[in-house]
């Protein structure tokens, strides 16, 4: 599912809602964000994160820096973490 999320980017037939830079979660303001695994009566389960690569504006190509569950964070703080952007681990 995640895959075709990012190949749907990719022909831009979707784009996902920008991130921005929050104490939780550290600076992802270069990061999107997409939700998906949804049946209908819930909530989406599954957070996709992905950016441009080098930039948006001069993309070559699009990288998926993370995909997980959407509770408590938990994928924004593994990114973060990942790309050393320090979020508050509080």
């Amino acid at each position: 599912m995640a895959l075709g999320l990012l190949v749907e980017v990719r022909n831009g037939t979707v784009q996902g809602v920008r991130l921005d830079s929050r104490v939780a979660t550290g600076d992802l303001s270069d990061c999107f964000k997409m939700y998906f695994d949804t049946d209908g009566t819930h909530k989406p389960r599954y957070r996709l994160v992905y950016r441009y690569q080098p930039d948006e504006v001069n993309a070559v190509s699009i990288e998926a820096v993370g995909v997980g569950e959407r509770a408590d964070l938990a994928v924004y703080r593994s990114i973060s973490a990942r790309l050393g952007r320090g979020a508050d681990r509080r």
